[in-house]
């Protein structure tokens, strides 16, 4: 792409130094990344990052996008559990501003949400440092790696975090493809001062999530309230993948529209740490499914006590919060983790997919128009008679109108693809043939203009 070029050659912007009440970080992008936006401003960003940093530092930085590499995040302070990536504290003062422009193109620009939590996150642990913390503690001790290298063709992602804080953005063929695990905490939880500011970024959070509870009847809170008690977020770092296979609680679909709304409101605060694009995408996905997902807890409803727990658990969202006591102030504080049961690091070791793989599809399958309006045609070769399914799905494994499943005979078959009712963009066509062999799968992307 011509931006790229252009990037690499002339890309040598001032930029300033960070600072917490600096929200807008505009100021410290890139001339050629300004006019961008989604991923492209974002693959802009970390092209304009890496061409700041020297030949050993970028072998710091960039490294391989695999499952073992991917899951090296934590909620202990770096000094206990090392991270991967380059340190924010090595930095220089250019470099940490480009480095924080682009995690601000990554997250949301909602107040206390995303980009705007993050900051105050960062403003937290220096508290820490400056509070009884020492050297464990501080805003320098926080990291970013690139897994794969960051393309609009590619797969590859971007993870950035610390102590209390843990991004991972994953992105495939330019769109957004995972954004979990998704971690927060905060130490202190309480109000806490920075400069002239006054922070308390999990607040809404915490308030959320206990509307949801107290939004309950004393019988469905029975029905909600687990046995067990919790002293950690379950699916926390070292968990991935490790869903319990029963879901425990209340299922919303017991509850009232407003109830459920609450539930929603709950979702929210966490979604929406994402750009505002695909936090609507995965929230119209969380809404769709919001009558099998279920809600749990432990300890008081208000959310304030150690060993204070609740979940939501649907088809795709978990969401989980945990009150744990304090570490290096008092009184208490609290961790929490978004992931997603589908595309925690964009389904990088996700074992429901990786067990039930088919075999490849190896008979004609060919889409055509493509791109195309509103109707294209699927043409499907059989060497046998077989049962035949066509799937479409979004850039977020949502699935879409326009597909089928027919008895099919021998021999070749055209069949029409019904796009009109799909926004503009890039489908993944998924056929799937059953017959006395086997299970058979092949994909092709469509694209609807």
């Amino acid at each position: 792409m011509q931006f790229k070029i252009f990037l690499l050659l002339v890309c040598s912007c001032a930029l300033a130094a960070f600072t917490v009440r600096q929200t807008t970080a505009s100021r410290a992008t890139c001339a050629a990344c300004d006019n961008l936006s989604g991923v492209e401003r974002v693959v802009c960003l970390a092209d304009a990052f890496k061409a700041s940093l020297s030949t050993t530092q970028v072998a710091t930085l960039q490294l391989d996008y695999n499952l073992t590499t991917a899951k090296k995040w934590s909620n202990l302070p770096v000094t206990l559990s090392p991270r991967i990536g380059i340190r924010f504290g090595d930095l220089s003062a250019d470099q940490l501003a480009q480095a924080k422009a682009l995690v601000q193109a990554a997250l949301s620009t909602k107040a206390n949400e995303g980009y705007a939590e993050a900051e105050q996150l960062w403003a937290a642990d220096q508290y820490l440092s400056q509070n009884g913390g020492g050297s464990t503690y501080g805003s320098g001790q926080y990291y970013m790696a690139f897994l794969g290298t960051p393309s609009t063709t590619g797969t590859w992602e971007l993870q950035t975090g610390g102590h209390h804080l843990a991004v991972a953005n994953t992105y495939a063929k330019g769109t957004m493809s995972g954004a979990t695990p998704s971690f927060r905490a905060i130490e202190p939880f309480a109000a806490f001062q920075s400069g002239s500011n006054t922070y308390q970024p999990m607040l809404q959070e915490r308030n959320a999530l206990a509307a949801m509870l107290t939004g309950l009847s004393t019988t469905e809170l029975a029905t909600a309230k687990l046995s067990s008690t919790f002293s950690d977020i379950v699916l926390g770092p070292g968990k991935d993948w490790q869903f319990p296979a029963t879901k425990s609680g209340i299922k919303c679909s017991q509850l009232t529209a407003a109830q459920k709304n609450l539930v929603l409101a709950a979702i929210r605060t966490y979604v929406e740490d994402i750009d505002e694009e695909n936090a609507a995408a995965f929230m119209a996905l969380y809404t769709s499914q919001i009558d099998d997902t279920y809600i749990a807890y432990t300890g008081n409803t208000s959310l304030t006590q150690q060993r204070d727990y609740v979940r939501i658990d649907g088809p795709r969202v978990w969401i989980e919060y945990s009150v744990q006591n304090g570490i290096v102030l008092t009184p208490t504080h609290p961790h929490s983790v978004w992931r997603d049961h589908m595309s925690d690091y964009g389904g990088l070791g996700n074992p429901s997919v990786a067990t039930t793989a088919p075999a490849a599809f190896q008979g004609m399958f060919r889409i055509f128009p493509n791109p195309a309006q509103n109707q294209s045609q699927v043409e499907i070769g059989l060497e046998t008679a077989s049962v035949v399914s066509l799937r479409v799905f979004d850039s977020l494994g949502r699935a879409c109108s326009g597909g089928f499943k027919l008895n099919m005979a021998a021999g070749n078959h055209t069949l029409p693809l019904d796009l009109q009712y799909l926004p503009a963009g890039n489908f993944k066509c998924v056929l799937e043939v059953k017959n006395n062999e086997g299970t058979y799968a092949a994909t092709q992307t469509v694209s609807k203009i």
